[in-house]
């Protein structure tokens, strides 16, 4: 499995986590912001440019993030993890992609 390393020391808002994510993942310019962008990026694809499955994005330096943007980072996570079993349960299709956490 492919491993997108990320590092969250020197985020200090939710914009600029998920830019780093978009630009690893290489998200089209026209994506969004929105969790819902993010699973669309992430699980239900937004074609062959973007970096395909399987991988992980393992996010470190995240205590070094403000309280707002662990927040975020958590929902973001959340909601991917939704995402996947919802396209499981639908299509039948477990998308193999998710995050880690390292300290």
């Amino acid at each position: 499995m492919r491993v997108v390393r990320l590092d969250a020391g020197a985020w200090r808002t939710e914009l600029e986590f998920i830019a780093a994510l978009k630009h690893a993942l290489n998200a089209p310019h026209w994506c969004g912001d929105s969790p819902a962008a993010i699973d669309e990026l992430m699980v239900w694809g937004l074609g062959p440019q973007v970096l395909q499955p399987p991988y992980e994005v393992e996010i470190s330096g995240l205590e070094q993030a403000p309280k707002e943007v662990r927040e975020y980072v958590a929902l973001i996570v959340e909601c991917v993890s939704a995402a996947r079993q919802e396209c499981k349960a639908r299509d039948g299709k477990d998308i193999d992609v998710g995050f880690k956490i390292v300290g």
